[in-house]
């Protein structure tokens, strides 16, 4: 059984099967894994970048930075994904982050999983401050990728000078 089936087995929302099958007409030569970690990957940056329910270019410049250097897309490749998760995400706003994480927490190893973390951190902060909604967020998927608190910690101290809940 591919991941996908897991999904649909579960009767799982069709968004995450949507942006799988978005990557899998993008990419028809991709990799099966490679197609799950993407789509995981792209939905919980544009997760992060829409948690304020605004997502501004800042946000969307970092994000596809992120999917140019973490998984190897071209230019306009990652700014496709983009695109295309942040209207996915518009669209499902209320789904729960763990129909992302849990894949991911199967395929990637801990270390992998804590660069997750700190790539959101870096689309949280994009905008120019980590607001304590979006550090919740980020806490409750660093939970939801089986990351304890001193990986978040450690991820969060990277944009400590964004940090709205530190500002005085």
């Amino acid at each position: 059984m591919n991941f996908f089936d897991f999904f649909k087995q579960n009767k799982k929302t069709d968004s995450i099967n949507d942006i799988h099958d978005f990557l899998n007409s993008t990419f028809p030569h991709m990799d099966e894994e490679r197609l799950v970690i993407l789509s995981c990957f792209a939905g919980l940056l544009a997760r992060i970048a829409y948690t304020d329910f605004n997502v501004c270019q800042r946000e969307k410049s970092e994000m596809e930075k992120i999917l140019r250097d973490v998984t190897n897309l071209t230019e306009d490749e990652a700014k496709h994904v983009t695109e295309y998760s942040i209207k996915m995400m518009k669209q499902l706003s209320g789904l729960d982050t763990r129909s992302y994480c849990t894949p991911l927490v199967d395929i990637l190893s801990q270390n992998e999983r804590y660069k997750v973390l700190k790539a959101l951190f870096a689309i949280a902060a994009a905008d120019g401050e980590v607001d304590r909604v979006e550090s919740n967020e980020i806490s409750y998927i660093a939970n939801s990728l089986v990351l304890e608190k001193k990986y978040f910690l450690s991820a969060q101290a990277d944009v400590k000078e964004y940090l709205k809940t530190l500002q005085v």
